[in-house]
């Protein structure tokens, strides 16, 4: 692996969607992994946040499933269902989703190297569900990095073409018309005005 700061250069979001079969853990490096196949980028950060309030995320064990119902079981005794809560109104099971998302985390930062994820021998992603119910929970991936080398970049002439897409195309002819009438010209004694400007940092950016 090399070292050293590479500079950043592309960004990829995508909210990606679960399904959990109620309280318990649902691995799911393998999906984030397939959708950074997708994006193009070789190196960089994966950030993602888990879009509830009864859901978490961690990264644990990925050989021996007695740890996960270890942690399951510790999360039980720490925070039991048969307290008193004030907040009741969706089931004895939602209060205590809640403080279990509170003691676990919500967001984790993930380093991603070779177009894969930078994890350990034994580790994996896991969502973690507090409710009973199975439930259908979103994932926001935000990825920041590097292309692969073999991904083509958009040239300078397409940015421009995307610039222009976003601006009132007849507006601007218009204007550019009304600048070069020969009346105009003769008006301003052929000073430059914002409209000339523009137009010369327009044919700048397109390389023209």
């Amino acid at each position: 692996m090399t070292s050293g700061i590479t500079p950043l250069s592309h960004q990829a979001l995508q909210t990606l969607d679960f399904s959990t079969n109620g309280r318990g853990f649902s691995r799911i490096d393998p999906a984030l992994s397939r959708w950074i196949a997708t994006s193009g980028i070789a190196r960089g950060v994966l950030n993602l946040t888990c879009l509830h309030t009864s859901a978490s995320l961690t990264i644990n064990e990925n050989a021996d499933p007695r740890v996960l119902k270890d942690l399951a079981a510790w999360m039980d005794d720490m925070v039991p269902e048969s307290r008193a809560y004030l907040h009741d109104d969706e089931g004895p099971d939602d209060m205590p989703a809640h403080i279990r998302t509170a003691l676990t985390c919500q967001a984790l930062s993930l380093s991603v190297e070779n177009g894969r994820l930078l994890l350990g021998t034994w580790q994996a992603v896991y969502l973690w569900e507090h409710r009973r119910a199975p439930h259908q929970r979103r994932i926001a991936c935000h990825l920041i990095g590097t292309l692969k080398p073999d991904v083509q970049q958009p040239s300078r002439s397409s940015d421009t073409t995307t610039l222009l897409a976003r601006r009132n195309s007849t507006r601007l002819n218009e204007a550019i018309q009304a600048r070069h009438d020969p009346e105009a010209w003769a008006g301003d004694g052929g000073v430059n005005t914002e409209v000339d400007l523009l137009v010369d940092r327009l044919h700048d950016l397109a390389g023209e």
